[in-house]
C-alpha cells in the first residue's frame, strides 16, 4: 500500500515538474521531502500554483493501530521541517504533530504573514531565533517537546496574544518576557519552572493566568499588577501562600488553586470585589480570613479535600452564594450565620464529619440540591430533618 502511494505521490511530482522553472529547486525539495514521509497532497499540494497558495499548512499525526502509548510516542509524522518551507510566505498558519527533529527552520521568521505557529508531539530543544521576526503572530503553542528555554528576542512577538508551552523542560523565562506587550492568555503546564520573573507584573493585559504542574514555590508580588486578569489556574504546585498583593487583581472573576501546598489566604483576598468562583482543592487550607465575607459577587464557593474544622461567621455576608461545595474537609459545625445565604441553591458537605446542624439552618428556604452523605447526623431535631426532606433533591438521608 505504501508503494502504491509513493507511485502516486511521484506521478503527481512528476507531472508538477514541468511547469518548475530552474528558480523552483526549493519547491522540489519540499515534494521530496512530503513523498518521503507521505503526506497528502492535501497536505502538501503536489502542484506548484496550489502550492504557491497554501495558507495553511497542517499535518497530524494519526496513532498506530495495536501499538501502546509508549510505541505511539516514538512514532514521528516527519523526521523534520525543511528549511525551504520558509520561501511559503503566503502562510499564516501552521500546525504540525510529530517532528522527529530538536530544531525548526532557521529562517522561519520570514513567514512575515504567519499569525499562529503550533508545533505538537516533537524533539524540538529551542526555537531558532529568527522566530522574533514573526511580528504578526498572534498564537503560539509547543506542546509535547524537549524544549529548555525560550529565546530572547521572543519578546519582539508584541502582538502575540497567547502563549502556551506544556509537556517540556522549559526552567526560566528569558528577561524579554515582558515585553509581550499584547499577551492575553499565558499558559505553562508541566514544565520545569522554579520560579515567574517580577517583570511578569508588566504583561498588563493579561486576561488569564493558567499554571499547573511546575515546580513553582512562590507567585512573585508583581502578580499584582495584572489589573485586567479574569481568571487565575494554579495546579500542582508547590507554593505555600498567595502573596497580599493578589488583593489589587480588581477584575479577577476566577480564582482556582488545585493541589498546592497552600495553608492560607491572604486578607486581602476580600478586595476581589469581581471574584464570581473560588475553588480551592486537595491543599492544606486550615481556615479562611474574615475577609471572605467582602467577596459579594461569589456565586460558587469549592472547598474540597482541606483541613478546614470550621468556617468564619462572615461567611453569612455572601448573600450572592447559589453554590456551597465543601467536601471531605474536617468541619466540626457550620456558623449560624449560615442562614445570612439567602440565594444558596446548591449545598454539598460530603464526608465532613459533621455532626449537627444549627437551628438557623431553617431559614435556608431558597435550597433545591444538598448532599449530606458521609456525616454523624443521626440526632438532628426533627424540624431540620424535615426541613432538609422538603428540599427537590436530598442525598444523605434514609427517608430521601
Amino acid at each position: 500500500m505504501f508503494q502504491d502511494n509513493n507511485n502516486y505521490y511521484q506521478r503527481i511530482s512528476n507531472t508538477s515538474n514541468k511547469t518548475l522553472d530552474d528558480d523552483d529547486n526549493w519547491i522540489k525539495k519540499i515534494w521530496e521531502w512530503a513523498d518521503k514521509f507521505e503526506l497528502l497532497d492535501s497536505e502538501v499540494p503536489r502542484n506548484k500554483e496550489d502550492l504557491l497558495a497554501i495558507k495553511k499548512l497542517e499535518i497530524l499525526e494519526s496513532e498506530g493501530v495495536g501499538l501502546d502509548e509508549q510505541e505511539n510516542r516514538d512514532l514521528y509524522k516527519v523526521g523534520y521541517i525543511p528549511d525551504e518551507i520558509t520561501y511559503l510566505t503566503n502562510l499564516v498558519e501552521i500546525s504540525v504533530s510529530g517532528i522527529n527533529s530538536s530544531r525548526l527552520p532557521q529562517n522561519i521568521g520570514q513567514l512575515t504573514n504567519l499569525t499562529k505557529l503550533s508545533i505538537y508531539h516533537s524533539n524540538l530543544i529551542e526555537l531558532p531565533d529568527s522566530i522574533g521576526q514573526l511580528s504578526n503572530l498572534t498564537e503560539l503553542l509547543i506542546d509535547d517537546s524537549k524544549l529548555k528555554q525560550l529565546p530572547d528576542n521572543i519578546g519582539q512577538l508584541t502582538n502575540l496574544s497567547k502563549l502556551f508551552i506544556s509537556r517540556c523542560k522549559l526552567r526560566y523565562l528569558p528577561n524579554s518576557f515582558d515585553q509581550l506587550s499584547n499577551l492575553t492568555e499565558l499558559d505553562l503546564i508541566d514544565c520545569e519552572l522554579a520560579e515567574l520573573p517580577e517583570s511578569l507584573g508588566q504583561l498588563t493585559n493579561l486576561t488569564k493566568l493558567f499554571i499547573n504542574n511546575c515546580d513553582l514555590k512562590h507567585l512573585p508580588n508583581h502578580v499584582g499588577q495584572l489589573g485586567n486578569l479574569t481568571q487565575l489556574d494554579l495546579i500542582h504546585c508547590a507554593f505555600k501562600h498567595l502573596p497580599d498583593s493578589i488583593g489589587q487583581l480588581a477584575n479577577l472573576t476566577k480564582l482556582y488553586v488545585n493541589h498546592c501546598e497552600l495553608t492560607n489566604l491572604p486578607n486581602s483576598i476580600g478586595q476581589l470585589h469581581n471574584l464570581t468562583e473560588l475553588f480551592i482543592s486537595h491543599c492544606h487550607l486550615e481556615e479562611l480570613p474574615d475577609s471572605i465575607g467582602q467577596l459579594t459577587s461569589l456565586t460558587k464557593l469549592d472547598l474540597i479535600n482541606c483541613n478546614l474544622k470550621c468556617l468564619p461567621d462572615s461567611i453569612g455576608q455572601l448573600t450572592n452564594l447559589t453554590e456551597l461545595n465543601l467536601i471531605r474537609c474536617h468541619l466540626e459545625s457550620f456558623p449560624d450565620s449560615i442562614h445570612q445565604l439567602t440565594s444558596l441553591t446548591k449545598l454539598n458537605f460530603t464526608d465532613c464529619g459533621l455532626r449537627e446542624l444549627p437551628e438557623s439552618f431553617l431559614q435556608l428556604t431558597t435550597l433545591e440540591w444538598v448532599n449530606f452523605n458521609g456525616n454523624s447526623l443521626d440526632n438532628l431535631s426533627t424540624p431540620i430533618l424535615d426541613h432538609l426532606l422538603a428540599i427537590n433533591t436530598v442525598y444523605g438521608s434514609e427517608r430521601q
